[in-house]
């Protein structure tokens, strides 16, 4: 869910979406992070968005589909160790406050994306399913500033 929350000008999302992927570490946009890994992991998950985007019309006119999925905190090893983490007490006032009151499921997910590459969604393409319980709504219209 963390591509959710970037706020890039029109002009890097576009760079991001259609660079070819050798030189995307040499846009302005990645080399002014530096050593900041919280926005290195949001423009990079951002991207990855773009990145659908700008291929959807060559995987229609192939007859594909493309789209990617943002978990939100899903209950993995991963997950597990953010909460045991420095940051697991935030996290976990987040999930309360957003409303879905817990972590996601694997096999949410697992639906998510059977949903995606069945025969009830041959018309979503190019675009992002967050799946996140009201986590990135949360934060970017509830969270206290």
């Amino acid at each position: 869910m963390a591509g959710h929350y970037a706020s890039l000008s029109g002009a890097d999302e576009a760079a991001l979406a259609t660079t070819p992927t050798e030189e995307l570490l040499g846009l302005d946009v990645v080399t002014a992070i530096g050593d900041d890994a919280q926005s290195a992991y949001i423009v990079s998950k951002r991207a990855n968005h773009l990145r659908v985007q700008a291929a959807a019309l060559a995987w229609n006119l192939c007859g594909a589909r493309v789209n990617s999925v943002s978990p939100g905190v899903i209950s993995t090893a991963m997950a597990k160790a953010e909460a045991e983490s420095p940051s697991g007490e935030h996290m976990l006032k987040m999930l309360d406050a957003c409303g879905a009151g817990r972590t996601g499921t694997p096999g949410e997910i697992a639906e998510v994306v059977a949903f995606l590459v069945g025969p009830g969604a041959p018309y979503i393409t190019g675009t992002d399913l967050l799946v996140d319980g009201g986590q990135a709504a949360w934060i970017r219209w509830h969270r206290p500033r």
